[in-house]
């Protein structure tokens, strides 16, 4: 899923563009309308974002307490700081 937005102008009348709002259609605005547009999608992608970055933090955490508990089980030692890498 593309979240690109495009613009172009739709004829010779510079008040009105097409923006591509997602799965191939576009939507004739006037300039305000597409700010406005703008606006809430960029606020939409930036909350997206937020929520996909601590669902990726929750996971590593997931991943290193699951590493740490096998190397519990089968009498590992920890890794030295200097051999670890972080995953993300």
């Amino acid at each position: 899923m593309s979240h690109s937005l495009l613009f172009f102008p739709v004829s010779e009348d510079l008040s009105r563009i097409f923006v591509a709002v997602g799965y191939g259609f576009f939507v004739e605005m006037k300039h305000d309308e597409a700010l406005r547009f703008i606006d809430k999608k960029t606020s939409q992608l930036t909350a997206f974002t937020e929520t996909l970055t601590k669902d990726s933090a929750k996971i590593k955490a997931n991943i290193r307490m699951v590493l740490e508990g096998l190397r519990e089980l089968q009498g590992l030692t920890d890794l030295p700081e200097s051999r670890r890498r972080d995953v993300f």
